[in-house]
């Protein structure tokens, strides 16, 4: 596995000196995390779920739904924002212990969401670094996200030969791992 940490950490700093940063969520925050999780969602898997479920995204319910997951002791998982030159968010990102019943490591990155027009400005990268830095770690996305497979390649990430169909969308994931540090 062929990982240029040289060109990951430039992509950081490069984020830093434009002025991203990244932050853990706050309760005040729910409503723009909420806004975001669904454009996100909207913008990379719109034509590859049902309209159904993503209304479900933009409801008040799933506002709730993360003003108490944001009310919740953290514990072990990490719970991310990434905001813009002008301090809005524009990405979230979570990760923590394993979900698996077998898990190939012991942490998993759990999602790092990017609005489309931030693609491209390293806020990405640093979410990456914050959650899980240079560890073993793996991570389950839709098979046919192929823009997300290609960023979680360039940090070590390879197809473990697991997949499952996400219930919510009836499209298959598979997962990817990174079963050691970078």
């Amino acid at each position: 596995m062929t990982v240029d940490v040289a060109r990951l950490q430039i992509d950081v700093e490069r984020a830093r000196h434009s002025g991203y940063v990244v932050r853990e969520m706050r309760p005040e925050d729910v409503e723009d995390i909420a806004r975001v999780h669904a454009q996100v969602w909207r913008e990379t898997y719109g034509d590859l779920v049902p309209e159904e479920l993503l209304a479900a995204m933009e409801s008040a319910a799933s506002t709730d739904r993360w003003r108490a997951l944001i009310a919740q002791d953290p514990g072990s998982i990490r719970r991310l924002v990434g905001l813009s030159p002008r301090r809005e968010i524009v990405a979230v990102a979570t990760s923590g212990p394993s979900r698996d019943e077998d898990p190939p490591t012991e942490l998993e990155l759990r999602a790092i969401n990017v609005l489309a027009e931030h693609h491209g400005t390293g806020v990405g990268d640093l979410l990456m670094e914050s959650l899980i830095g240079r560890q073993a770690a793996s991570l389950w996305v839709l098979k046919d996200n192929a823009r997300a497979r290609a960023f979680y390649w360039r940090y070590g990430f390879r197809p473990d030969g697991a997949s499952k169909v996400h219930a919510p969308t009836s499209s298959v994931e598979v997962r990817l791992t990174r079963d050691r540090r970078l």
